[in-house]
């Protein structure tokens, strides 16, 4: 598959075989392959499923190479938090070595790396990987405004303490010139802005730090106490997908919720089951992924409609940051 060239598969047989081949020229024999996919939420019914997951890990024994399943804790209040309840979840979920035949892997094990606005901590088990695979659950996400690959990358493959940094980096701070326009207030999808005494204020509700405020006023009023949300969370990705050694991108474009697999309850599915887009990067599965999205509703964003995110904007950081347009080519498979 030529760079900047995605495919789409539209039924799940189609899959398999295209994948077969795909995996042979993508990982030689022998290798590690680091399968990085989110395991889902206690309560959340629209992650991955192993039954999935198993099927991708058949094809690559078959090429004989040794994978196994990847994801790190998570910053916020959930049994996800620690890599011990974590595997606990993750076995609920079908997601156990007893299963599927291979390790699942949960750690906070990373390595220091130093960006344009601050450190990032990059798990270490990708990185030290022979290969890597993100398997993405394509949907909504409330500070980016869908969760795909890039997502995968640039949280999913964080240290917790740089998952918290990233989202208090793209916080709200009140500068000056505020005109109580109320674009603010508008575009916040926690409802947690006010207008008084001519400025706006960040304490009604909770603050998840997408930076939309910021990126809403028209005035500049509002800036960041590091960086947008959008760009923060690109950085990290690129950061790492640089370091990645023979990767490979699938987004699962079924049950796409309007909120995010980190979630009990993901919301309504917004769309229904469209397929698999395969790329050999992160940034050009999304892009794909969201043009056949647009294709597939007739709408612009409409992750967007529900969140109020734009699903572009870290996208378009990504594409900047490795120096590369937004210009895909898509073959599908029909």
């Amino acid at each position: 598959m030529k760079n900047q060239t995605a495919v789409f598969i539209e039924k799940e047989k189609d899959l398999w075989e295209f994948l077969r081949t795909e995996f042979r020229n993508v990982y030689p024999h022998g290798s590690r392959v680091l399968i990085k996919l989110h395991m889902g939420e206690p309560g959340n019914r629209h992650y991955i499923k192993p039954e999935l997951a198993g099927k991708i890990i058949d094809l690559l024994k078959d090429n004989e190479c040794e994978p196994f399943i990847f994801d790190t804790p998570v910053v916020y209040d959930s049994p996800r938090n620690n890599p011990g309840d974590y595997l606990k979840v993750a076995a609920d979920h079908g997601y156990s070595k007893e299963k599927l035949g291979v390790p699942v892997i949960i750690n906070d094990k990373n390595t220091a790396t130093r960006g344009e606005h601050m450190e990032y901590g990059l798990a270490s088990s990708p990185l030290e990987a022979d290969g890597v695979l993100l398997l993405t659950h394509f949907k909504g996400h409330m500070c980016s405004g869908m969760g795909g690959s890039i997502k995968n990358v640039g949280m999913g493959c964080m240290s917790k303490e740089t998952k918290g940094a990233i989202h208090t980096g793209g916080e709200p701070v009140y500068a000056d010139g505020c005109t109580e326009c109320g674009a603010c207030v508008e575009n916040c999808p926690t409802e947690n802005i006010r207008l008084d005494n001519g400025r706006p204020w960040f304490d009604v509700n909770w603050c998840p730090g997408c930076s939309n405020c910021i990126l809403s006023c028209p005035v500049d009023a509002i800036r960041p106490k590091a960086a947008i949300f959008d760009r923060l969370l690109s950085e990290a990705a690129v950061l790492a997908h640089k370091k990645f050694k023979n990767v490979y991108a699938i987004n699962v474009m079924k049950g796409m919720t309007k909120l995010c697999d980190c979630i009990a309850d993901a919301g309504p599915v917004l769309v229904e089951d469209t397929g698999f887009v395969c790329a050999p990067d992160m940034l050009t599965v999304d892009i794909a992924s969201l043009e056949l999205l647009k294709k597939k509703t007739g709408r612009e964003d409409i992750f967007q409609e529900h969140n109020k995110v734009s699903s572009w904007g870290h996208v378009r950081e990504a594409a900047s940051l490795m120096n590369r347009d937004m210009k895909v080519e898509i073959v599908e498979i029909p």
